[in-house]
């Protein structure tokens, strides 16, 4: 039967235009946003399938590969340049078979290319990603997006597809050549030695002086443009601080967080981060919305919070979990959306602008704030950032404040009803385990400021329980109204994990750590192989590491659940886990750690040692509530105690025993205090 829909859906891809019909291809029968928005390509798109590679054996023909994401602004410019553009189409249907693959639902396939695209090109990848394959998937070209004609130094994609086309017809062998090379060169990636080295006791100092060396000390952050938020490394510098008492970790913290508070890729009237600044200022971002973005910065933001006390993290922490409640909570299952688009319709021009639904224009704004009267209109609005000539495209500003004072509430008001009047950019509602599990995670250290966050987090993790994780199986996502079909990833196991962690922690009670240890049997068994980790089951999988990507690193999280499990459970078994995983990626630790924030994290939570404060059941909501306030250690976990003595143990032993509460905190911050010198 899928046989027959993929030829039917070919066959409409070739004639369908003819008979004035929009055509379409195989992509038409599948449920992610991503390839329906292709679905009505005239390229004759396969999802990736033993179908499209039995195809390409069988006609002899090369794998075009394209890898993106629903919201992904340069997907959609390529989409519009090149893959709706008739020649392309003809030109890629008559040497290629084309596979387009989304990249939230497949991230190991798109994890496994951006290596490729690296060892290539000496350079970051992104999406979209293009890749040329042999028709037995070995790759010989890499790119991201490529404009339908050469242009600014770029190669066509027009003028690629006709070389290699013909490249590949008269003389293969010469592509295979260069496909047997990376081939072999990702066989050594991936067999590269895991011989542990010895870290250095003074990793902490190590990782915040590796990242003194690339920070922007006028504007915040690291590099120059693009500039991403770096949640996992802001945390990281947060937690050495309270760790160390490195002033340096701090400030460099503390200055990147408050200048994407005050900055522009903070959108100022609803609430919540884009996924990076396009400049070095903060100012004009990349306009996606991305849960994963949010929920890091969330956490980020949080522990700020309760560190510094600065009323504006609070206000951060606050809006971002209204926006999310509000725009990307699936009414149904009460989970959250992956993403939104940076590009918005403008009924004006009938077409779809980046960041137009975010962005005013000053000369149409001025008149309603006269009107609507607004307090020195030109004075609020330009507190704002929204002057005349605009800083964006079309005259249009995008806003950011130049102070920490919030924005004039009857002027953001104003500005969101005016939004009011727009399309909202496109929600992709794929929901992500591993994404939600994040977001859960984050409500769970908000809490500190609001104890309703922590209410959330409990129902939206029973509501991940429900609908993800089925007959004893996790999966990797769901579309509201469908059940999922994807096999979870490690990255799903870890986060979740994670999260049914903090539920024990916070007081669920002894079915979350019960869970907790079934999902991380589980993932032992599905992705543990060897001496390795890798990110899926089957053929198709990568070797994990402690390095981050766009959000923390999976394997870095599994280790760190390992450790906590160890107290939880008094288990030492589960430590020994977590040593072997830092253990085989401490070369990485000791020479980038940098690149691995979380896993600088796990390896000195190890060594610092994680304690479990035991609290009598009865006074334990309290009791926990204060010691988060009040203790300056990262590495405290809870539980409640039937015993009425508080007690403050490490994995091999209890070390701390009182009755009274008050003189318990006072020991145990003394206790931990000295430890850390």
């Amino acid at each position: 039967m899928i046989k027959y829909l993929l030829i039917l859906s070919l066959v409409a891809g070739v004639y369908g235009k003819q008979m004035g019909e929009r055509p379409v291809n195989a992509l038409i029968h599948e449920e992610s946003p991503y390839l329906q928005q292709h679905a009505h390509n005239p390229v004759h798109w396969m999802p990736w399938s033993e179908e499209a590679f039995a195809k390409a054996k069988r006609e002899n023909k090369p794998i075009f590969l394209s890898i993106g994401y629903s919201t992904c602004h340069w997907c959609h410019v390529m989409e519009e340049e090149s893959f709706e553009d008739p020649e392309v189409a003809r030109v890629l249907n008559r040497y290629f078979i084309a596979i387009k693959v989304d990249r939230e639902e497949h991230p190991q396939i798109d994890r496994y290319y951006q290596r490729v695209h690296a060892l290539m090109t000496h350079r970051s990848g992104g999406w979209p990603l293009t890749i040329l394959l042999t028709p037995d998937r070995k790759p010989f070209f890499a790119a991201t997006y490529l404009p339908k004609e050469e242009r600014y130094n770029q190669p066509g994609l027009l003028e690629l597809l006709r070389s290699a086309g013909k490249l590949w017809n008269s003389r293969p062998q010469e592509l295979r050549k260069i496909a047997a090379q990376v081939d072999r060169a990702m066989k050594r990636s991936d067999t590269s030695s895991t011989t542990p080295v010895e870290i250095d006791a003074h990793l902490s100092e190590a990782f915040v002086k590796s990242l003194k060396r690339g920070y922007d000390e006028k504007f915040g952050g690291w590099g120059s443009e693009p500039k991403f938020p770096r949640a996992m490394t802001l945390t990281a510098l947060l937690k050495i601080y309270e760790l160390t008492g490195d002033r340096e970790a701090l400030s460099m913290a503390d200055k990147t967080l408050r200048a994407m508070a005050l900055g522009g890729i903070y959108d100022q009237i609803e609430g919540g981060f884009y996924r990076y600044s396009t400049d070095r200022k903060w100012t004009i971002p990349h306009f996606e919305k991305m849960l994963y973005t949010n929920a890091e910065l969330l956490e980020a933001y949080a522990e700020a919070a309760r560190l510094t006390g600065r009323p504006l993290y609070r206000r951060i922490v606050k809006e971002t979990v209204a926006l999310f409640e509000r725009r990307y909570r699936d009414p149904r299952s009460g989970l959250y959306y992956g993403a939104s688009d940076a590009d918005s319709f403008d009924k004006n021009s009938g077409k779809k602008i980046e960041g137009y639904y975010y962005t005013y224009r000053y000369d149409r704004v001025l008149p309603l704030a006269r009107k609507g009267g607004i307090s020195h209109p030109e004075k609020a609005l330009e507190a704002l950032g929204i002057k005349e000539g605009g800083n964006f495209i079309r005259f249009r500003s995008n806003p950011h404040l130049s102070g920490v004072q919030a924005p004039d509430a009857a002027l953001k008001k104003l500005l969101a009803d005016l939004r009011g009047s727009r399309s909202y950019p496109f929600i992709d509602r794929k929901i992500l385990t591993a994404w939600n599990a994040l977001w859960i995670h984050g409500l769970f250290t908000a809490a500190i400021l609001d104890k309703a966050y922590e209410k959330r987090a409990f129902e939206a993790l029973e509501s991940l329980y429900k609908h993800l994780y089925i007959d004893g199986r996790l999966y990797h996502q769901k579309l509201p109204g469908h059940s999922p079909k994807v096999p979870a990833l490690l990255e799903d196991y870890a986060f979740v994990i994670a999260a049914t962690l903090d539920a024990y922690d916070a007081g669920g009670g002894k079915r979350w750590l019960k869970r907790a240890e079934t999902l991380i049997a589980q993932a032992q068994k599905l992705f543990h192989a060897g001496d390795r980790w890798y990110d899926s089951e089957g053929n198709f999988r990568n070797a994990l590491d402690l390095e981050g990507g766009s959000y923390r690193s999976p394997l870095a999280v599994l280790a760190d659940d390992y450790l906590r499990l160890a107290l939880y459970a008094e288990n030492p078994r589960y430590r020994q886990s977590a040593r072997e995983i830092l253990r085989a990626n401490a070369r990485l630790l000791e020479s980038y750690p940098q690149a691995a924030p979380a896993g600088v994290l796990a390896w000195l939570a190890d060594r610092a040692g994680y304690v479990l404060v035991k609290i009598p059941a009865g006074h334990f909501a309290g009791v926990r509530y204060t010691a988060k306030k009040e203790i300056r250690y990262p590495f405290v976990l809870f539980t409640k105690s039937p015993d009425p003595l508080y007690q403050a143990c490490r994995i091999d032993r209890c070390f701390l025993y009182d009755r009274n509460e008050t003189k318990f905190l006072q020991q145990l911050q003394s206790r931990l205090k000295r430890s850390r010198k």
